[in-house]
């Protein structure tokens, strides 16, 4: 839809290709404005939110194929009259990528690309307009025009002996310090060395012009030493004028945000919201913004408001070590600020979080302890690049075993995230790496059951609750609203039972029990099955079909009602039959209870369904495997309207 009549508008492109193979990207780009509204003379009413467009054969385009146009950002009369567009791109499925940017009224057309920072270890900063020093003059409760301000400039001579001693080499140190102060606030060094030479060159300019009619004036009724000493008096006027109008024109080139705790730049992934949280007034986000844990942990999880920053340092600072990271470029500057002048001792508690394509310098000036994290990809050169100023490195759980030891030998503890797992646990300490980042620890450093019997009637994730793909909303366990069922809703979904895990048997073995049922068959196809895998020595992932990390047993239940055992290992894909035949038992009615029953003894293995004393393998010999780990699984079953349900499991021992 077109703008109204009247309300300008700019047309901008973006084109998008491929790095790898040349072709057009995909994607998406979602572009906001950074204030809540904005009000435009002649129009009615305001303007506000924004929109996602696509890319269509790598070309930004609207719903209808057209040029996207976008609202100027320096429209006279406008209310705000400074503000800036963010947009958020996500690309041929990379992780979303925001940057800021103007549109000027008198532009023809903007292209968005040539408008980015797009160099991996600089920061997008976003320089904005300051005031002039008239405006402040009048800001300040001055009134007059241009002459009054000038006027009000003139005072009586001063002291000659100390003006000639403010020698231009003093300047030069005084400004160089200016400088060197600002790179270090305003990081990366350059953002801030162009911003600031920027607005001392338009306040010499201002005040260059200003200062020499008062020079004029000067000059006509004094001798002309007097002159020569009112030229000198002129050049300092003129450098301190640009200094301090410099001061004002920096901290506004900058946007920032309120502290709250926050992992993304969007409230997208983590709440009930959408949008980027640096867009959203802070009472807005204490009052209604909750984090959207039900999705992922269950329905009977309560909601949690964000956390103001300061609420977590007050609570927790010089009690726990703190990994702290600005997540994006206008919280960097805010965040150093807020430590500096309200916790001058977190030093001694917090450890500075970054990426290793950010800059390192303000905090190890400041005494903190540093922690960079790497891509997978990352070369030996750019961490040799971040090696000085590094106190530990860190790794994802995805980079190779190889990679991670050759990190961990550089001699610098090594930490890993995201840690769900014990196996993976194991195969970090492997590895060399000393440090875990978890939103599971309990489990994760146990080496032992936290219980056998569940309750998922109170429809929350479980301690040790591994799923198929982790931190993913489809792989997760999902809780039924009445009856205690749980259940995948992913095709040939699984999900591990660390909670239970692993399982300490009695002299005779250990029984595992469960209500298991099928809300609806499959009627074209009653041999798809679902059940149980256990027998596992590891909490790794498990498929079925699929060659998978460790060895161990599968049972399944078929809608036909045909129960098995199988056996799979590390070399093949298929499960390997244990007993001779099949057991047919009744065939499941939907919505329906059924109860398994496995028993694995040291020398046997034996799976019955209750109800009937004929439906049972009967004890079978083998000893191959006895781990104790266990879970859920979905089995064959791709169409997830069939897939099982359970409950009421209990673990004994025999």
């Amino acid at each position: 839809m077109p703008f109204p009549e009247g309300v300008p508008s700019v047309p901008v492109r973006y084109s998008i290709t491929s790095a790898a193979g040349g072709g057009p990207g995909e994607g998406t780009l979602q572009l906001m404005p950074t204030v809540p509204a904005v009000r435009i003379p002649g129009a009615d009413g305001v303007f506000t939110g924004g929109g996602i467009y696509r890319f269509v054969d790598g070309q930004l385009a609207d719903g209808e194929g057209n040029q996207v146009r976008l609202l100027p950002t320096n429209i006279d009369g406008a209310n705000p009259a400074v503000w800036a567009w963010l947009g958020i791109e996500s690309v041929n499925g990379s992780q979303p990528r925001h940057f800021y940017f103007v549109v000027d009224s008198d532009a023809t057309e903007v292209d968005l690309g040539a408008v980015q920072q797009l160099a991996p270890d600089l920061t997008q900063y976003l320089a904005v307009p300051g005031e002039s020093a008239y405006d402040a003059w009048r800001r300040a409760g001055n009134d007059g025009d241009e002459g009054d301000f000038l006027a009000s400039l003139v005072g009586p001579p001063g002291d000659i002996t100390a003006a000639n001693d403010y020698t231009d080499e003093q300047l030069g140190q005084g400004l160089a310090a200016e400088v060197a102060r600002a790179n270090n606030a305003y990081d990366p060094a350059g953002a801030a060395s162009t911003a600031q030479s920027a607005a001392i060159a338009a306040a010499s300019s201002d005040a260059a012009g200003k200062a020499a009619s008062a020079q004029a004036a000067a000059i006509s009724a004094a001798s002309s030493d007097a002159a020569a000493k009112a030229s000198t008096a002129q050049s300092n006027a003129v450098a301190a004028a640009a200094t301090a109008a410099a001061s004002l024109y920096l901290p506004k080139a900058l946007l920032t945000v309120d502290a709250f705790m926050a992992h993304d730049l969007t409230l997208d992934r983590t709440t009930y919201n959408t949008g980027a949280l640096n867009t959203y007034p802070s009472t807005g986000v204490a009052q209604r913004v909750l984090t959207n844990g039900r999705v992922m942990l269950g329905q009977g999880w309560t909601d949690q408001p964000m956390v103001p920053l300061r609420r977590m340092l007050d609570k927790y600072l010089g009690k726990v070590v703190l990994f702290l990271e600005p997540k994006g470029n206008d919280a960097v500057v805010p965040l150093q600020n807020l430590l500096a002048t309200s916790y001058p001792h977190a030093p001694a508690s917090v450890i500075w979080k970054a990426h290793v394509g950010t800059s390192f310098v303000w905090p190890k000036q400041q005494g903190y302890r540093t922690w960079c994290y790497v891509d997978d990809g990352s070369s030996n050169a750019v961490l040799d690049g971040k090696d000085s100023l590094v106190d530990y490195w860190g790794v994802s759980t995805s980079m190779s075993s190889t990679r991670r030891k050759e990190i961990a030998a550089r001699g610098k503890p090594v930490f890993s995230w995201p840690v769900y797992r014990r196996s993976q646990r194991a195969a970090l300490e492997a590895d060399g790496v000393v440090g875990l980042m978890s939103s599971d620890p309990v489990y994760v450093r146990g080496a032992t059951a936290q219980a056998t019997a569940s309750r998922w009637d109170q429809q929350v994730k479980e301690s040790g609750g591994t799923p198929q793909t982790d931190y993913n909303v489809d792989a997760a366990l999902k809780f039924s609203e009445t009856g205690g069922w749980v259940s995948i809703n992913r095709a040939r979904g699984t999900y591990g039972l660390g909670r239970y895990c692993p399982i300490v048997p009695g002299a005779g073995g250990y029984r595992i029990q469960i209500e298991m049922k099928y809300d609806q068959l499959n009627t074209a196809d009653l041999a798809v099955h679902g059940g149980l895998y256990f027998g596992k020595a590891s909490d790794d992932p498990y498929e079925f079909n699929t060659i998978n990390p460790s060895n161990g047993y599968h049972l399944i239940l078929r809608h036909n009602g045909v129960l098995r055992l199988y056996r799979h290992v590390t070399t093949q894909t298929g499960g390997i039959q244990l007993g001779t035949a099949d057991i047919a038992t009744d065939a499941p009615v939907a919505g329906q209870s059924m109860t398994i029953q496995i028993d694995v003894t040291p020398t046997t293995i034996e799976a019955r369904r209750l109800g009937n004393a004929a439906w049972t393998t009967g004890p079978i010999a083998d000893i191959t495997n006895r781990g104790g780990y266990f879970g859920l699984s979905n089995g064959s079953i791709s169409d997830t309207a069939a897939r099982p349900f359970w409950r009421n499991l209990v673990v004994t021992q025999l």
